[in-house]
């Protein structure tokens, strides 16, 4: 990593935190940190500068973080949107996902990077990727290609030892899923990496209708985590089905206590959806320092209900923002979903100010950032990690007027079209159309390719 000085000079705006927004300021970077916030004449009067970059009629922000997604579902955008939730999982996911079997690890290793196209040309500096089903099987496939690529992230490899509809696909000898986690954990520590892609621990879920883990497993799993010293995500209280399972097998009032009981929530757990707790539940969550990956759009497109986020904030609990995968939403991008997250709670709360466009960047930066462990990222400060984007707003017809410009960015900003640059750790990953990393014409061509041989194996 180099040290030298790079000036991000002259941007229309700063956007440091969700209050602190600066006009007509410039960002110092030093290495893979910024070193000052201010005007570029001080900037210049006060350091030697190595590199300049011209960002007039841009607002750079902080990284957007992906609390939640799911690459090898990149394959199935557009697919199944008309198909109750678990009719989804079993006529699509679960068979398309068996065909990429075929593919072999090329297909994964493309389908990360064009993941991380996505992501990066759409204002997200890390995501949280949770591979299960097949996808578990090629999770280091996934880490490096991540790593290669730039992106910030975490490989949360899967496990499932019980399901009732998943068709033999998938895993269901406890011992084999936690041998097969420890190989992956012990492969990637033994790499040696930086943090910039983490190794975690990730159970699809508990007893659901679709792949999860026995109780058992789930424990034994954490375990693993632990002694790892390492993060534990999984997908937990999305839908009622679920809930009425474990009433039934349990007698707890919900998913979520069971996890308490078991001792699987932490500071260190991360879980996707969360959408069906009882309010006793949610002081559980919060008791325990455990965190929530929102996906809005995913609940809205699969129908499986509506996060209690207003009650969740107001008890102060940790609450990312994800997209989930490309079927439950169709998109990665991140500013589609910050304004769903406010949007979906107006209208279930019939109230205008239920949530703020402050909460939801809020959720997408600083508390995406706590979810993955770092306290020095997500805001644009002395000190923080350079993870940065920066969005066009001058001359943008879309974005014109900008009396707001925070505001105006969640409701009325698209990542995809309005992105100038990405910046992970100091370096471009994405640059006005380009990928410094990668070859994206060929990646595209690759996964177009494969998705015509796939398409032969999934009935609609």
């Amino acid at each position: 990593m180099s040290d030298k000085t790079l000036v991000l000079r002259d941007a229309d705006y700063v956007i440091q935190e969700a209050t602190t927004i600066k006009e007509n300021h410039s960002v110092l970077i030093k290495g893979h940190r910024v070193l000052d916030v201010a005007p570029y004449e001080e900037l210049k009067a006060n350091y030697t500068i190595d590199e300049e970059r011209d960002c007039t009629g841009q607002a750079i922000l902080p990284g957007l973080v992906n609390t939640h997604t799911h690459i090898h579902e990149t394959m199935m955008r557009g697919l199944g949107h008309d198909f109750p939730f678990h009719q989804w999982c079993d006529r699509l996911v679960f068979p398309t996902a068996k065909a990429m079997e075929d593919e072999g690890e090329d297909l994964y290793r493309a389908l990360t990077l064009l993941t991380a196209m996505e992501a990066a040309s759409s204002g997200s500096t890390a995501l949280i990727e949770h591979s299960v089903n097949f996808a578990k099987r090629h999770s280091l496939t996934m880490a490096h290609a991540l790593r290669e690529f730039g992106l910030r992230g975490a490989i949360a490899k899967g496990a499932e030892d019980f399901s009732t509809i998943d068709q033999g696909h998938v895993g269901k000898d406890m011992d084999q899923e936690l041998r097969e986690t420890k190989v992956f954990l012990d492969a990637w520590r033994k790499e040696k990496p930086d943090d910039l892609v983490q190794a975690w621990v990730g159970p699809s879920g508990g007893k659901r209708t679709v792949g999860g883990c026995t109780n058992e497993a789930l424990v034994e799993l954490k375990k693993m985590a632990d002694n790892y010293d390492t993060r534990f995500h999984l997908h937990w209280a999305g839908t009622s089905p679920e809930i009425k399972i474990v009433q039934r097998d349990t007698g707890y009032v919900g998913s979520v206590a069971m996890a308490y009981h078991l001792g699987i929530l932490d500071e260190r757990t991360s879980l996707a959806h969360c959408i069906w707790m009882a309010e006793a539940e949610m002081d559980m969550v919060k008791e325990t320092g455990a965190s929530i990956a929102h996906c809005p759009s995913c609940n809205q497109i699969c129908a499986i209900g509506v996060l209690p986020l207003v009650e969740l904030l107001e008890k102060g609990v940790t609450v990312g923002i994800g997209t989930d995968g490309a079927p439950q939403n169709d998109s990665l991008d991140m500013y589609r979903d910050m304004r769903q997250a406010v949007l979906l709670q107006r209208i279930t709360k019939m109230k205008a100010d239920a949530v703020s466009h402050l909460d939801a960047f809020r959720m997408a930066t600083v508390s995406g950032a706590k979810m993955l462990g770092y306290e020095d990222l997500g805001t644009i400060e002395p000190g923080q990690i350079a993870d940065l984007t920066a969005v066009k707003v001058r001359g943008n017809h879309f974005l014109t007027p900008l009396f707001e410009p925070l505001e105006t960015l969640v409701y009325a900003g698209s990542g995809g079209r309005d992105t100038a640059w990405t910046m992970v750790n100091g370096e471009m990953v994405y640059d006005n159309g380009s990928f410094p990393t990668v070859d994206a014409e060929a990646v595209v061509n690759q996964v177009a390719d494969a998705a015509k041989r796939i398409k032969r194996h999934i009935v609609f």
